[in-house]
C-alpha cells in the first residue's frame, strides 16, 4: 500500500515494505510529477526487497560526481563539466541511473539541437555524462556505461565533432588589426601572437614568471597541466619594459584604474576588428597564428612547436596544424607564396582615438 501526501507544498510518499513504514520526499509540488516519481520509488523498493542493487538517482550521482571528480581535475575541465551538468540535469533530473537509456539520450540530443547547440557542444555534454556514468560503474551503482555505444552509433548518423578551426592572421591582417586597436589591447594582441600563450596564461601572467633570460615560465597554468617556457621576442620585451610594475598586484596586465587583473579584452579586441574590417576572428586564433608562424616562418619542427604551445602530445599538434600542409600544396600549384609569414619586428602605429 502506498500513498501521496503533502508537507507544505511538497509531495511526499509513504509505503509499507517488509513490515516497515517508509517515507520519502518527492521534491515537487506538481502532482503528475509526484505520481511518476512515486512509481519509480516503489519499483526501487521492490527491487531491493528481491535482492537487487539499490537504484540510484541522477541527483545522488551528480552530487557525488561533483564532490569526488570535479574537485580533482583541472579547473577549466571542471568548469566545462559544470556547464554540461547544468544542461544534463534539466533533462535527466528526477530519473534513476538505470533509466538513462539510448532513447533518453536521443531525446536529450534533439532538445539540445532545437536550442541551436552545435554537434561539438552536444558531444561535450555527452562526454560529461559518460564520465559520470563511468564513475557510477566504479561505485557499483550500475553495471555498465551506455554512453560510449550511443555516441559511436550517433557518430555514424551525424553527431560528429565539428571541423577544427583553421583561422590565423596574415602579417597584413595583423598590421591592420594593430593599427586599429587601442594601445592596451594592441599590447595584449602582440603578446598573444608572439608568445603563443593561452588566454588565461596571458592575462594571469605574473612578474615572477617573466625570467631574466628572455623567457616566460608558465608554471603549471597550462591546459595540459605541464609547465613550459614561452619566448619573449623583441617587441614583447619592449612591451614588458614599458609596463609599470605595481606594488599592490603581481599581475603583468592590469587595469590601470583599479589595479586588478584583466580576465579578457574581448570588447577592445572586437572593436579593433570592426574598425579594421576583419571578420571571423577569435582570441584563440592569435595563439594559432603563433603556431603557424613558428612552423612556416621559423621552420620549427612539429615537436618543437608542440613544446612551445604546451600541447599534451605531438599528435594533438599534428591534428591542429594539419591544414597547413593542405595550404602548402594548394599554394605550390597556384604559384603563390605562403601566407602568415613575415617578421616580428616592432611596428609603430598612430594612436587610435577612443
Amino acid at each position: 500500500m502506498a500513498a501521496l501526501y503533502k508537507r507544505g507544498k511538497i509531495f511526499w510518499a509513504r509505503a509499507q515494505r517488509q513490515g516497515r513504514d517508509r517515507r520519502t520526499s518527492l521534491k515537487t509540488a506538481n502532482r503528475a510529477i509526484a505520481e511518476k516519481r512515486l512509481r519509480v520509488w516503489l519499483e526501487e523498493l521492490d527491487a531491493i526487497a528481491w535482492g537487487d542493487k539499490p537504484r540510484r538517482s541522477w541527483e545522488e550521482a551528480s552530487k557525488k560526481f561533483i564532490h569526488e571528480h570535479l574537485t580533482v581535475i583541472k579547473p577549466r575541465a571542471a568548469e566545462r563539466y559544470g556547464t554540461s551538468l547544468k544542461h544534463l540535469s534539466e533533462h535527466f533530473g528526477g530519473k534513476m541511473l538505470h533509466q538513462i537509456t539510448s532513447a533518453e539520450m536521443s531525446e536529450f540530443e534533439q532538445i539540445r539541437r532545437a536550442d541551436g547547440v552545435t554537434n561539438s557542444t552536444i558531444r561535450r555534454d555527452l562526454a560529461c555524462l559518460s564520465s559520470l556514468m563511468t564513475s557510477a560503474v566504479d561505485w557499483e551503482w550500475i553495471d555498465a556505461n551506455p554512453v560510449p555505444a550511443f555516441m559511436k552509433r550517433r557518430a555514424k548518423r551525424g553527431l560528429k565533432e565539428g571541423n577544427p578551426r583553421t583561422r590565423y592572421l596574415t602579417i597584413e591582417e595583423e598590421q591592420l588589426l594593430l593599427r586599429h586597436a587601442n594601445p592596451e589591447v594592441r599590447n595584449c594582441i602582440i603578446m598573444a601572437i608572439d608568445t603563443g600563450l593561452r588566454r588565461e596564461e596571458l592575462f594571469g601572467l605574473t612578474w615572477p614568471q617573466v625570467l631574466q633570460r628572455g623567457l616566460i615560465d608558465t608554471l603549471t597554468k597550462t591546459k595540459s597541466g605541464r609547465p613550459r617556457m614561452a619566448p619573449i621576442t623583441a617587441r614583447v620585451g619592449t612591451i614588458l619594459g614599458t609596463l609599470p610594475r605595481r606594488l599592490d598586484t603581481p599581475y603583468v596586465i592590469v587595469n590601470p584604474d583599479t589595479g586588478s587583473r584583466y580576465w579578457q579584452r574581448n570588447k577592445g579586441f572586437k572593436a579593433a576588428m570592426r574598425r579594421a574590417g576583419i571578420v571571423d576572428l577569435e582570441w584563440h586564433d592569435l595563439r594559432r597564428t603563433a603556431g603557424c608562424r613558428w612552423l612556416q616562418r621559423d621552420g620549427k619542427t612539429i615537436e618543437e612547436v608542440s613544446d612551445l604551445l604546451g600541447h599534451s602530445s605531438v599528435e594533438v599538434t599534428q591534428k591542429s596544424y594539419a591544414f597547413l600542409d593542405q595550404e602548402a600544396v594548394a599554394q605550390s600549384l597556384s604559384g603563390r607564396t605562403k601566407t602568415g609569414t613575415g617578421t616580428s619586428d616592432i611596428i609603430t602605429f598612430p594612436k587610435v582615438k577612443q
